[in-house]
């Protein structure tokens, strides 16, 4: 029999999930709505060059990154409450490993060049098939590419480089910026619970790609130097290569799309 504090306990944890997931929704809707419309406008610009004065461009790309922002606070938001109350479950699919990152590579080099940054994607294979929650994946690979991009220093590099193994494969984000706070890479390595910095940013983003990676079954590591910071995700190689890889057009232009708006959202700042 259930102890009836705990059962009280465990209802007024879902109530709280209900309302900060119905929170975040209802801040995500008209934000999508605002990034459409912003994007279809930028569109036209792109279609018409000349369209729109100087300022008009600078309004709508303020526009764009501030409702980014915004999502993205509220996707954390609620992803930090889950984490912190045992975590969400994944739905794992499969997953070409290499296109797959190739592909976010493409989409995130203009967003690092825009600060000065040089990113490089290299593989020791051509395919490797992986089981993967995709959207957690790319969350993972997102946040640690923006926060190469943008705390490795000015025009600068970043390098993702995937090295396949038995068993498993390893996945490097690494620039020659100034590195990590040794305190915030000792927290996350030593797997204690989330705790602002004092300095450079709340680290929520890094806490969240550690947590995300136990739900994956992957492992993430911080090493860091004044020469630069590297985190190493080891990825299982362990799935049947025979299982089925192929999508839909309609499947495949969609995740085409997620992508895209997650980086805009990853990369966006005020």
């Amino acid at each position: 029999m259930d102890d009836p504090k705990t059962v009280q306990d465990q209802d007024a944890q879902r109530q709280e999930q209900a309302l900060l997931s119905g929170f975040c929704q209802d801040i995500e809707s008209p934000l999508n709505v605002i990034l459409t419309g912003a994007e279809f406008l930028a569109e036209a610009g792109r279609r018409s060059p000349g369209c729109y004065t100087p300022q008009q461009e600078r309004a709508l790309q303020s526009i764009q990154d501030s409702a980014a922002v915004l999502g993205r606070m509220a996707e954390n938001t609620l992803d930090a409450y889950q984490c912190l109350n045992g975590g969400a479950p994944a739905r794992p699919q499969a997953m070409e490993l290499v296109s797959h990152l190739g592909r976010l590579a493409e989409l995130v080099a203009p967003c690092a060049a825009r600060q000065g940054v040089k990113l490089s994607f290299s593989a020791g294979a051509q395919s490797l098939a992986v089981m993967a929650d995709r959207i957690l994946a790319d969350r993972v690979v997102l946040n640690l590419l923006s926060n190469a991009v943008y705390h490795g220093g000015a025009r600068g590099n970043v390098w993702m480089e995937l090295e396949p193994g038995e068993g498993r494969h390893l996945l490097r984000v690494r620039d020659d910026g100034p590195g990590f706070p040794a305190a915030l890479a000792d927290r996350l390595n030593g797997g204690r619970p989330f705790s602002p910095p004092a300095s450079r940013g709340s680290g929520l983003g890094l806490y969240l790609c550690r947590e995300f990676c136990k739900v994956l079954g992957w492992h993430m590591h911080i090493t860091s130097s004044p020469q630069g910071a590297c985190v190493e995700l080891t990825i299982p190689s362990g799935w049947d290569a025979a299982g089925e890889l192929h999508s839909s057009p309609v499947s495949a232009m969609l995740e085409a799309d997620d992508m895209r708006r997650m980086v805009q959202r990853e990369f966006a700042r005020p």
